[in-house]
């Protein structure tokens, strides 16, 4: 039976150039109990196809043309129900989980006081007790305790605890239809097939239809049914998860599939240099980056446990520092940037403490130490331009000979990430994708020739399909301009390929260490495996799980969680590593 038919849906937005065409002329039917992946790029119309199914679009975006029906109403074209009407329908026949959870929730509300908001917005007041009994049920689908979970606020819970509890919101109606918008996009691998396992299961059991929204094909090809793909606000290809995956028809989805860097598989890297740009050596020999049984505390949390290691900056390298959510990787990234103090040691920059520097010397290290972020939404002012971004630090370290020149290092540092320079330099940074707003985060560094470069979580808020341009582009900065790099991240696959060596960091401990092939490719230690079984492969005869399989895993940690003994692999010239 179908749940929801999209007939020849287009959606335009006027604008003061013109009316832009966000989706047109898209066809699809979801059948009960199935599951339908919208897969594409930022912009090609995923979300806001389905937000029409809710007549949630943003203004001042309409359906321009075409019928939405929802089966199990009475009048099912949608796009004619009053606005009451519509509202009963939202969140008991069609609930919608949210990407970002943290920002969806009631932060000075309980747990369970958001669910009852919902059931009574629909079916009026009722006694406590039986909307706690609703809200327990709802809890208890997605493997929350009730007792715990239901008491507490939204900045108690982790991340994949928020978003399982989006999804108790979300399904505790029993809709007809879900429509879960990126739900596991900031997450790690680990909580992501646990939270995905868990939306599987309590989807199966209600017996709802799903959209799932997402840009990660590994993702899709473990988690969905059929998948439409969706370009520009066309859907240039549908089809059950096999065809799309083994026999795809449309270029876009070749492009799309083949963007997911596998362990092992083909590098999307180039080809190594002939000469390699030299690094930087140190006058009297000294490490160019060195940790001394650094430690970071936070009231009786231990974020960081006492670690030391060496770079040497002669030969750049890749130094990747891998973990999931809370494992202590952006501590160590904060405490190298000198952002926060470490609790014990010191951590130094070509031989000094670089929490005891002068004002010069705290200026040099701000140029030779640069930063590249994770959100490419909050690393630019949005009241100034793109070329104000660049030229302001240029000229701040006393870089500039003039404005020919500033002009001219802005240009060249586009071009080298692949930017045109005449299509962004005068842009504000709205005006602007993720995916540039990332690169021009690299091309602002490159700028001021840094020695080093610490780049936290650079591409997991941009497409798959760009990710492997920006780490390219973060190559390039090594080999060919000598910059050695600390790329911080939960994405072992990219880490696989980028990487001179890497360090797995579980709950502030390092637990195995060495090579990319040795630690990624060939991984000893419980938690290193259990990272690699946990991403999401597009190749549907490998098994991602089910949910006991998810909570299994999260049993394993539990398991290690007393025993943080470190498997070193084989060493690299230039680094070493010691555990204190």
């Amino acid at each position: 039976m179908t749940i929801l038919d999209f007939k020849n849906v287009s959606i335009d937005f006027p604008t003061s150039t013109g009316i832009v065409h966000a989706v047109t002329d898209v066809s699809l039917s979801i059948g009960e109990g199935r599951r339908i992946g919208f897969i594409g790029e930022s912009g090609s119309g995923k979300t806001t196809t389905a937000l029409s199914a809710m007549r949630m679009l943003a203004s001042p975006g309409f359906v321009s043309g075409g019928e939405i029906h929802l089966h199990s109403l009475p009048e099912s074209n949608l796009l004619k129900l009053s606005d009451e009407d519509m509202r009963n329908v939202r969140l008991s026949r069609i609930s919608y989980i949210p990407q970002g959870a943290m920002n969806s929730l009631n932060p000075v509300m309980r747990i369970e006081n958001q669910i009852w908001d919902g059931i009574v917005a629909h079916e009026g007041a009722m006694a406590e007790e039986e909307l706690r009994q609703r809200s327990n049920r709802a809890l208890e689908s997605v493997g929350l305790d009730p007792d715990i979970v239901g008491q507490l606020y939204p900045h108690e819970l982790s991340g994949g605890m928020k978003q399982r509890v989006c999804i108790a919101i979300g399904v505790c109606l029993d809709p007809d239809l879900i429509i879960a918008d990126e739900p596991t996009s900031a997450l790690d691998v680990i909580t992501q097939r646990h939270v995905m396992q868990t939306l599987r299961d309590v989807q199966g059991k209600i017996g709802a239809g799903l959209i799932l929204i997402g840009h990660d094909m590994g993702l899709m090809a473990q988690s969905v049914d059929e998948i439409g793909v969706l370009k520009k606000g066309e859907l240039v290809e549908f089809g059950p998860v096999r065809q799309i995956i083994e026999d795809p028809q449309h270029p876009y989805t070749r492009e799309l599939i083949s963007s997911v860097p596998l362990v092992g598989g083909e590098s999307f890297l180039d080809p190594k240099p002939a000469t390699p740009a030299k690094g930087y050596a140190t006058e009297d020999g000294t490490p160019l980056l060195e940790l001394r049984s650094v430690s970071k505390t936070y009231g009786a949390v231990t974020a960081l446990h006492p670690m030391s290691f060496s770079l040497d900056g002669e030969e750049p390298k890749i130094i990747s520092i891998v973990g999931q959510s809370g494992s202590g990787k952006s501590t160590m990234g904060s405490l190298m940037l000198g952002f926060n103090e470490p609790s014990t040691g010191a951590v130094l920059f070509k031989g000094h403490d670089i929490n005891r520097q002068s004002a010069p010397e705290a200026l040099a290290f701000r140029k030779d130490v640069q930063a590249v972020f994770q959100d490419p939404y909050a690393c630019f002012n949005p009241f100034y331009r793109v070329n104000h971004a660049l030229k302001f630090p240029f000229e701040r370290f006393g870089l500039s000979e003039g404005p020919a020149h500033v002009q001219q290092a802005m240009e060249d540092a586009c071009r080298a990430v692949g930017l045109a320079p005449e299509t962004v330099l005068g842009r504000y940074p709205h005006q602007l994708s993720g995916g540039q707003r990332q690169r021009l985060i690299v091309a602002r560094a490159l700028m001021l020739s840094p020695k080093l470069l610490i780049a936290d979580e650079p591409v997991s808020m941009v497409d798959a399909s760009l990710r492997a341009t920006i780490l390219k582009n973060i190559h390039d900065l090594k080999d060919q301009h000598g910059i050695s790099i600390v790329y911080i991240t939960h994405d072992l696959a990219t880490a696989y390929h980028v990487s001179d060596y890497v360090m797995v960091l579980y709950k502030g401990h390092v637990v195995e260490a060495g090579p990319p092939k040795d630690v990624i490719g060939d991984p000893q230690h419980a938690y290193t495996k259990l990272l690699i079984s946990s991403i999401p492969w597009p190749d549907l005869d490998r098994d991602w799980g089910s949910s006991e399989d998810a909570e299994a895993g999260l049993a394993e940690l539990a398991r290690i969680d007393g025993r943080h003994e470190m498997i070193l692999r084989s060493t690299i010239p230039g680094f070493s590593l010691g555990v204190d």
